[in-house]
């Protein structure tokens, strides 16, 4: 908790008290790494870089955290040190592919292409290596991305899928915002870690809440198999939208929507005389002791004390 209130709230100041921290015991202190990543600088990067990697290779114990921290700070000598780490354990790919997201990757793009040729179509790959798509310079990767998630490509392993379709910006928005309610893509799977990057993904498509909403509505009146599916994927992404955490994507601007927006939208009843908010929605679909129902009041419940946590933040910041 005292990490993600420095992570929200810190400042460079705090990244610079908390770095001898870490780095006296890195395995240690890995939570400390977004604060590095979210309030350094290229100074920073530069002493993790020193202290946390030998021979183009992570030292033992250190998070690999550190590979995306790196990279979102702009460190363009890290680059070929990150893309060694692609093909390494799933911890290390990820960070390092979302690390190298954040620089130029100009000597790596025929390395990128090539390695992505390699594996399109594939059941199982190197899960992150998709959100490298745009650094290839071929626009028309996010086509050959959605065919990869809606063929070959395991339910288990499209979290990088996800993301870079998304990252094709407008060229992909139609595309992605199918493949939300498409239950093939399974966008809901919090053990997938699906949700997540949809929910990342909706951030860098720069999708609101309102217009998510809007577009749930629209579909729970037409589609008659699916209504479950398109319910637990709004559910999903809402979690972690009353979550807000911290994604370390620059490219993904936090949502400015307040709780009390949010409480308004979806849990409002727009007349007295029908529940027509998100749960009235729900409720109508399923049963009303359904998990997703009750899901749904629970989030309720924590959007409105968010909602006078914000309130209270408000009053004190007058004073």
């Amino acid at each position: 908790m005292v990490v993600d209130v420095v992570l929200r709230y810190g400042s460079r100041s705090d990244a610079e008290a908390l770095l001898p921290v870490f780095l006296d015991d890195p395995g240690a202190r890995e939570r400390l790494v977004p604060v590095f990543a979210r309030h350094g600088d290229i100074s920073v990067a530069e002493r993790l870089l020193e202290a946390g990697v030998e021979a183009g290779r992570l030292r033992d114990g250190v998070p690999t955290g550190v590979l995306h921290a790196v990279g979102y700070l702009g460190c363009e000598s890290a680059e070929r040190m990150l893309w060694e780490h692609v093909e390494g354990s799933w911890h290390e790919s990820m960070d390092a592919c979302l690390g190298l997201l954040h620089l130029s990757c100009r000597g790596l793009r025929t390395e990128i292409a090539e390695a992505l040729e390699r594996y399109v179509g594939a059941s199982v790959f190197p899960e992150f290596l998709p959100v490298l798509a745009t650094k290839t310079g071929d626009p028309s990767w996010w086509e050959k991305l959605v065919e990869w998630g809606e063929g070959g490509a395991s339910a288990d392993c499209n979290s990088g899928l996800i993301l870079g379709i998304a990252l094709h910006g407008d060229a992909a928005r139609a595309a992605f915002t199918r493949l939300l309610w498409n239950p093939h893509w399974e966008a809901y799977g919090g053990g997938t870690g699906s949700d997540y990057w949809a929910y990342a993904g909706a951030r860098v498509m720069g999708l609101g809440m309102p217009e998510l909403y809007a577009d749930l509505i629209a579909r729970l009146d037409s589609e008659t198999d699916n209504k479950r599916h398109c319910i637990d994927t709004f559910t999903a992404l809402l979690s972690h939208w009353v979550d807000r955490e911290w994604i370390g994507l620059r490219m993904a601007p936090v949502p400015d929507e307040s709780s009390d927006a949010l409480c308004s939208l979806l849990f409002e009843w727009s007349t007295p005389h029908e529940d027509d908010s998100l749960t009235g929605l729900a409720s109508r679909v399923l049963d009303h002791d359904d998990s997703l129902v009750t899901k749904l009041h629970h989030l309720e419940t924590t959007l409105r004390n968010e909602a006078r946590h914000e309130l209270e933040l408000r009053v004190i910041r007058s004073r």
